[in-house]
């Protein structure tokens, strides 16, 4: 019953004051939210996010590991022709831990007598439902010591959420077991500078369209939300958009992504104007950090869209959406910068980058292990992209220490210590959130020489390829990684997103250097054939794709707002040769076969490589100032079979044999091709395509179809599953290939398949029912 001696104001003020939902600060249950105010007005409610909270009152919380979730409920109170409204801010929290665990992973580290160290904050373990986890653990004895004499100690700790044991053996030595071992890459990859794709292929058409773009771009526009946030002239530039807007929290992550394609394409094309605007981006950040150093709240050294609020709520562990990510929308500016420097050779971008490093010690350093450590294993929030990769990057032209030891303060255990127990772990992490720190773990061993840097990096290469792929090279199903060898059941809209392929690809590039097997050269052709090259617009306007529907009847949508993949996308075009040439002192090896020219007057080195198809590669060689010619056999010739001419003239099988390696290549001297050089040569290679299946380890009746090194897709709108009867011992003979083309139908049915990156709005079905 209202008061009649109110106003309908004063009534619906007093009432809003009046409201009550009961403890906001630790929700776990259903709220009850008034409809009615105390003096008769009505009360709506709307929630910030009816993920968590449904303007019902209806709670969902979070799961175990996802963090716990902010939410403002906004009340409006209204009465007559008067409103008002409160919020409340609610604390949803996650769920309790529910595992049941079967097995824990053992914990063992080895430290040297005096030395200080930290007990892993996770490890793996095996649950009753047969899922691995990495789980987060609390040590009775605190998480940071000091090795006391030589000899075993042991600690014990609780599974987070649970009264379930962990145990963990200190073996302390008096010698340092982590002793750095020589860590020089056997291989290095001939710079991108020295590659140019020619020809009216797909890669060399994706890689010119994405120069076009970059040319219309609006470089002021890019800096927009930089210039606001330090105060400086905007010069009338219109507002990003998406990912990007004004009052996005990831603001100014795609003007970094934007500088590194700049820089990137300038390498790969030498285009003067794209150099331009990468000098007059990285000039223009310069002005936005000196503009921020001095003023109130900045740091020295500090650069970004926005202030150094995300970053300190991050230390208080505020949980996604709250924030959203800051130091992966900071690694994305240093990336760029450094990229400017390493491509370009632009000196200002070194010099912003280096006190951006500055700034990351200066901040980082002062906290706790532990503490890092929760903010890493954030969901989201703790999100720090390849941090680690850029800093120690940044270390090696800089060598200054305090680079270095910024990259190892993003050491993550939650990823990292079941990596070093050799357990796959993966299931229920957020992909792209950790492809990027094993790439910085690789670039940690080349610059410490620590070996568990590169053991565990190659344990998670080698599980991710060997377990959580789809056929056109992609992984993880709505942005996360599932349990092994679950790829089936896991066929959906939302799957191999982009991101995670332009990593694991430049993950790949970085194994090589130390592992030169060919089936790294498998995975790159694999993946930047099918997957990236799939992902971009068939027209100059910048678009690409988030996720890549696996589903049937799937159709792809290419994404301008500015998302993550839209950032990538920006840039993977020009990684093309990347995997492609590497040297050592003896050799040049050929890992990919992409139509274009090699020219490398330093390294002695020309080549040009045409009319590569599956079927046939043909090479002239200039200039080879190396021992050898390493040729990579493709692992979809069957039966490794390839044949190899030398200027008209057949090389005898025997000869091609005899240069066969272990490692998935021809090893040829110009003795062994009858050659005094190979300065002049031509040669011709002969490879064996043929028809191929992906199938799903498990729904085996669900398989990929592939020829030579495509992944093809049928093109239906039907959306079920298709029958496609192959017989898996001989695949071809339920196909028909239409001579000169890429096109295939399957004999039975009809069913056109094509390559997926030929297919731009069709419906299609990357997956069928071969049997």
């Amino acid at each position: 019953m209202s008061d009649t001696t109110l106003t309908d104001q004063q009534i619906v003020d007093t009432d809003a004051q009046l409201l009550y939902i009961g403890n906001t600060g630790t929700v776990e249950f259903d709220l009850t939210l008034p409809t009615e105010g105390k003096n008769g007005s009505t009360v709506t409610w709307a929630s910030s996010d009816e993920r968590w909270i449904q303007p019902d009152g209806t709670v969902h919380m979070p799961e175990y590991g996802r963090g716990d979730r902010n939410v403002t409920l906004t009340a409006t109170v209204t009465h007559g022709d008067a409103t008002a409204t409160r919020e409340f801010t609610v604390k949803v929290l996650e769920q309790a831990n529910k595992i049941k665990v079967k097995e824990f992973f053992p914990i063992e580290l080895s430290v040297q007598a005096g030395a200080t160290y930290a007990l892993p904050m996770f490890a793996a373990v095996l649950t009753d439902d047969g899922r691995l986890l990495s789980q987060r653990i609390n040590w009775d004895d605190g998480v940071e010591h000091t090795a006391g004499e030589p000899g075993d100690v042991t600690f014990h700790g609780l599974i987070d959420g649970s009264t379930i044991d962990a145990n963990a053996t200190v073996h302390v030595l008096a010698e340092d077991p982590q002793t750095p071992v020589d860590a020089t890459p056997k291989l290095n990859p001939v710079p991108l500078a020295h590659v140019r794709l020619t020809g009216d292929g797909v890669l060399a058409g994706n890689q010119q369209r994405r120069i076009e773009f970059l040319r219309t771009v609006n470089d002021d526009q890019m800096l927009i939300e930089f210039r606001r946030a330090a105060g400086l002239d905007t010069k009338g530039a219109p507002d990003m958009i998406g990912w990007d807007a004004p009052d996005a929290l990831l603001r100014g992550h795609t003007t970094g992504h934007y500088v590194s394609a700049l820089a990137l394409a300038y390498a790969a094309s030498g285009d003067e104007t794209i150099k331009s605007k990468l000098d007059y981006m990285v000039d223009s950040l310069a002005e936005v950090q000196r503009a921020f150093d001095g003023k109130p709240g900045f740091h020295p050294g500090f650069l970004s869209a926005y202030s150094e609020f995300q970053f300190n709520e991050l230390e208080k562990y505020a949980p996604y959406p709250t924030i959203w990510a800051p130091y992966y929308t900071l690694h994305k500016i240093l990336a760029g910068l450094i990229d400017a420097y390493q491509y370009a050779g632009n000196e200002t971008a070194l010099d912003v980058a280096s006190k951006m490093g500055d700034w990351t010690y200066d901040r980082l350093s002062k906290l706790p292990h532990e503490q890092l450590q929760n903010m890493w294993s954030m969901y989201i929030a703790g999100e720090f992209g390849g941090m680690n990769e850029s800093l120690a990057n940044l270390y090696a032209i800089t060598k200054n220490p305090k680079h270095l030891a910024a990259a190892r303060l993003f050491d993550n255990d939650r990823l990292m210590e079941p990596m070093r127990q050799h357990v796959d772990s993966l299931g229920g992490m957020h992909a792209n959130q950790h492809i990027p720190q094993v790439i910085g773990s690789v670039k940690l061993f080349e610059q410490t020489g620590v070996p568990y840097y590169l053991d565990q990096a190659k344990f998670f290469y080698d599980s991710v390829t060997g377990h959580h792929l789809y056929a056109l090279g992609g992984t993880g199903q709505g942005e996360m990684f599932h349990q092994p060898d679950e790829i089936g059941n896991l066929l959906f809209d939302n799957t191999a997103e982009s991101c995670a392929s332009y990593n694991m690809l430049k993950l790949t590039a970085e194994l090589y250097r130390y592992f030169p097997d060919a089936q790294l050269g498998d995975y790159y052709e694999r993946t930047t054939l099918n997957h990236i090259a799939a992902t971009t617009d068939h027209v100059p306007e910048g678009g690409s794709m988030y996720f890549f529907p696996t589903q049937p009847g799937g159709q792809k949508s290419f994404d301008v707002e500015n998302s993550c993949c839209h950032g990538t996308g920006l840039e993977s075009h020009f990684y093309y040769a990347e995997g492609a040439y590497y040297t050592d002192a003896d050799a040049l090896y050929v890992r990919l076969y992409l139509n274009g020219t090699l020219d490398d007057e330093a390294g002695k080195l020309s080549v040009t490589v045409a009319d590569a198809t599956p079927e046939h590669v043909a090479i002239d060689v200039e200039r080879l100032g190396r021992k050898q010619l390493r040729l990579r056999v493709p692992s979809w010739s069957v039966d490794g079979k390839v044949t190899v001419s030398v200027n008209g003239r057949a090389v005898d099988a025997a000869v091609v044999e005899a240069a066969r390696t272990a490692t998935g290549e021809l090893a040829f001297s110009p003795a062994l091709l009858g050659l005094d050089s190979f300065d002049g040569a031509h040669l011709e290679l002969g490879f064996n395509p043929h028809m191929h299946l992906f199938a799903t380890p498990d729904r085996p009746e669900l398989a990929g179809v592939a020829w030579g090194p495509y992944v093809l897709a049928a093109l239906s709108d039907e959306t079920s599953f298709l029958d496609v009867p192959v017989d898996d011992a001989d695949p071809d003979a339920a196909f028909e290939h239409e001579p000169g083309t890429l096109t295939f139908t399957h004999k039975a049915t009809g069913l056109k398949f094509v390559p997926l990156s030929t297919i731009g709005f069709e419906h299609y079905h990357a997956y069928v029912r071969t049997k």
